[in-house]
């Protein structure tokens, strides 16, 4: 039997979440928009999720807006934004990292091309965002900020309190608004989140990170922060997503954000305990790196990422499979051409090194027997070291 540790990918939809939407499949298949017994049914049942959805975030559930996925909110977030700052005559002028998800870095290189000054943060070899850069992007003018939480190739979860108040404070000084968004798809459902707690304008996140199914994510936009629309043709989620809502996913989203929010502690302690032993695995691995953060703590629960010069991550990855061992690599193949991502170039890896990376993500279903077997199959592929 297969191990799947590829949980940064995508989660098994959880037998409860199935439970919950296969309703709204068959006799609950509703109109949330329609005012008869059936529409009223979906409208209950879609107002239930979104106030689940805002308690793991901590925010109101007026502040929830249901999204296709992860994707479509950046893309909303961002491109939606930039339509209010061009409409009010504000500064076009947009600070990403540079170790982005395509969703983030894609509207970030069209607005470049339609006259926005992008500035790209450099990143040090934990993928940690240089501050400096940013306090000084933020006082040449920056109105609106995206800076991922945490990354999904090396597990660094971004010192997110440290940029907010950077970002609020510069704001204060200047009195102007900055827009400050953050790509949180690899947060949500691993880390405790309360926006209460964080001076965010947006969010976006993805339920089949945490065991809800693919189609269907959210963008939380905090009151009174404008954010025009990029999509028309109705007034579904206030106009920004709209479109009929796909409510069997929205209930499964409600149900997946009210168990990862009642199990998120245990969760995440067991996912670290496992992370340490997966670690120490990998530090008897000859030529064997870890790519990011050392520390656990500045990880993401349950994530690992190395990398070994002289071997090529697909094949790893090929070789892991055959083996029953389910992981992912930081190498892709693009036009038959196998080349690094930019992630890992952002970190300063050489070339030969990217190109041996593997990720390998624990989840829900991961067991100490399955930590155990990786460790085993991970000794296998590479060399381990003579003692």
């Amino acid at each position: 039997m297969s191990i799947y540790l590829d949980n940064s990918a995508t989660t098994k939809v959880r037998p409860e979440v199935l439970e919950a939407m296969l309703p709204f499949l068959q006799d609950k298949f509703g109109n949330p928009s329609s005012i008869h017994a059936k529409g009223r049914e979906a409208r209950a049942a879609m107002d239930k999720a979104r106030q689940e959805t805002a308690e793991l975030i901590g925010c109101e559930p007026n502040e929830i807006y249901f999204a296709s996925c992860g994707t479509l909110a950046n893309n909303v977030a961002l491109l939606g934004r930039a339509r209010f700052v061009e409409a009010n005559g504000l500064n076009r002028n947009l600070v990403v990292s540079a170790i982005e998800h395509p969703s983030v870095t894609g509207p970030a290189q069209y607005l470049e091309s339609s006259g926005f000054k992008v500035t790209y943060l450099p990143v040090d070899k934990a993928g940690i965002v240089d501050l400096d850069k940013l306090e000084k992007a933020l006082r040449e003018g920056a109105s609106m900020v995206s800076i991922m939480w945490a990354n999904n190739e090396i597990g660094t979860v971004e010192p997110m309190q440290t940029i907010c108040q950077l970002v609020q404070d510069e704001a204060k000084r200047q009195g102007r608004e900055i827009f400050h968004h953050s790509d949180s798809v690899q947060v949500i459902g691993k880390l405790k989140v309360d926006m209460k707690e964080l001076p965010l304008s947006a969010i976006s996140f993805s339920g089949h990170k945490f065991g809800a199914p693919k189609g269907i994510g959210a963008l939380f936009l905090r009151r009174l922060v404008n954010v025009m629309p990029i999509i028309f043709g109705g007034g579904q989620e206030m106009g920004l997503m709209p479109g009929t809502e796909p409510l069997a996913n929205i209930v499964a989203l409600g149900e997946a954000a009210r168990l990862a929010r009642l199990e998120q502690a245990e969760a995440e302690e067991r996912l670290r305990r496992y992370q340490k032993r997966l670690l120490a695995a990998v530090k008897d691995l000859g030529g064997v790196e870890i790519t990011g953060p050392q520390e656990l703590e500045l990880r993401l629960p349950g994530h690992l990422s190395i990398c070994a010069e002289g071997y090529e991550g697909e094949a790893l990855v090929m070789k892991g499979d055959l083996k029953g061992l389910a992981v992912s690599s930081g190498s892709a193949c693009h036009r038959g051409i196998i080349e690094p991502s930019a992630v890992l170039k952002a970190i300063g890896l050489s070339h030969d090194k990217a190109m041996g990376s593997l990720r390998i993500s624990l989840g829900k279903d991961t067991t100490e027997a399955d930590v155990e077997r990786a460790c085993t199959i991970l000794g296998g592929m590479f060399k381990v070291k003579q003692r």
